[in-house]
């Protein structure tokens, strides 16, 4: 059975936004063996960004925007890596080990990027040259706590420019009653938002990544809630006069 690497939802012309989710979803097609890992393993954090596919379904759906998400797992091959990022096939992943990638020659490297990290970025790149006015944004999910550190807030604005953009959106998230941090739990100046950044220069648009706590998203239901709590702030980010070139 053939594996899809890409899903894509909401492909509505006009649209003044195109919405990215690099780590939509745990799957590992099947001869590979959930890379040595229990089934539990791949669908907890280091396999995907829990919740995050269904925050940008839903955005998708209700502000008839494209939505260009990975089928596959990170673990896999992670698309918000720069080809040279060591992390870019972990060998561990916050101290767990991968058996599967313990030791990837060339030509398996090569193989992934050809079935799951190409086709990827290569459908974000047709989505924004579908919509040249469109603002990027990148929707991830974080876990709240790591290494025993808590990360006590629901959502991060990442950006490395469009700083105002950044100063918009976190503002409306705030509104939205959330407790909002900017640049974190990671940098975007750290270069931690490679897709974004990646697509939004090369094509001339701007762009942001979204950060959501994944004890937010646990459960569908719970998702889509949050993703309609946040329908404000993403459409007059896209309505305001830096939303677009």
């Amino acid at each position: 059975m053939s594996f899809t690497p890409v899903t894509l939802a909401g492909r509505t012309p006009g649209a003044a936004l195109v919405l990215t989710c690099e780590h939509a979803s745990p799957a590992v097609p099947p001869e590979y063996a959930n890379l040595g890992l229990a089934a539990g393993q791949l669908r907890d954090h280091i396999g995907w960004d829990i919740g995050a596919a269904t925050v940008a379904e839903e955005l998708s759906r209700q502000l008839r925007a494209p939505a260009v998400l990975s089928a596959a797992s990170r673990l896999l091959v992670d698309c918000n890596r720069d080809l040279s990022d060591a992390d870019l096939i972990p060998r561990e992943s916050h101290g767990i080990p991968i058996p599967g990638n313990a030791d990837i020659d060339p030509a398996e490297r090569g193989e992934r990027l050809r079935r799951f990290y190409d086709p990827y970025h290569a459908a974000v790149d047709a989505a924004v040259r579908a919509h040249p006015d469109a603002l990027l944004l990148s929707i991830h999910s974080f876990t709240p706590e790591l290494h025993g550190q808590p990360r006590p807030f629901d959502v991060g604005v990442l950006y490395d420019a469009h700083d105002e953009l950044a100063d918009t959106l976190a503002a409306g998230i705030a509104a939205a009653g959330y407790a909002v941090r900017m640049n974190e739990p990671y940098s975007g100046l750290d270069g931690l938002i490679f897709s974004a950044r990646t697509h939004g220069r090369r094509h001339g648009v701007r762009y942001l990544e979204l950060e959501v706590n994944n004890r937010l998203l646990r459960r569908d239901d719970d998702a889509r809630a949050v993703a309609r709590r946040l329908l404000d702030a993403v459409a007059r980010l896209v309505d305001s006069p830096t939303g677009g070139r």
